[in-house]
């Protein structure tokens, strides 16, 4: 299947804000990394940079939507699906070796919390999103609403952290421990 060319520019601008940043990502780089004329950035991202930040991280969301749904799925228990799912992250990011690469917003997140309304929202709308399935699915096993939400926060915020730390110490250890807790969190 051939990529068009907006998707080549939302794919190479998603990797670079993960590896650069928001603020140091320009467009020339963009155009260079998607290997598309830079009139084409400017042709499906009117309004620029930012437009393009947020189709990035929206696209990056419903990419990671779908993956959490689809090993959700795979279980009934919502103990056991999340552990799993946790466990083939770590199994990934290890034969890669690289965690950059990995679809996270930690990154972008951060960098635009307080600059840019705009994509801070985006960001909390995907957030949002994550969170919502995890609270369905922990829902199913006998949860009310209210601990299913804060449970899915939680787990949501230990993803990101774990993400953080395998960054940094560049191995999987905080990954697998986060699944290993959060068998211990949701098994009543």
């Amino acid at each position: 299947m051939e990529i068009n060319t907006k998707e080549k520019i939302l794919i190479a601008a998603s990797r670079l804000f993960r590896r650069q940043g928001y603020h140091a990502t320009t467009l020339n780089q963009i155009s260079k990394e998607s290997n598309t004329p830079r009139g084409s950035v400017y042709y499906y991202f009117e309004n620029g940079k930012e437009q393009l930040a947020q189709e990035a991280i929206l696209r990056t969301g419903q990419i990671i939507k779908q993956r959490i749904e689809n090993a959700l799925a795979l279980e009934s228990d919502a103990a056991n699906a999340i552990y799993t799912h946790l466990r083939n992250i770590a199994d990934e990011i290890e034969q890669q070796k690289e965690t950059t690469d990995i679809f996270s917003l930690v990154a972008i997140s951060r960098e635009v919390s307080d600059s840019n309304a705009i994509l801070r929202k985006s960001c909390e709308e995907v957030y949002d999103n994550w969170i919502n399935i995890f609270a369905n699915k922990i829902k199913q096993s006998g949860f009310s609403d209210k601990e299913a939400l804060e449970l899915a926060i939680i787990i949501q915020a230990m993803i990101e952290g774990a993400y953080a730390l395998m960054v940094s110490q560049q191995n999987v250890t905080a990954m697998r421990i986060v699944s290993e807790q959060v068998l211990k969190l949701l098994h009543r």
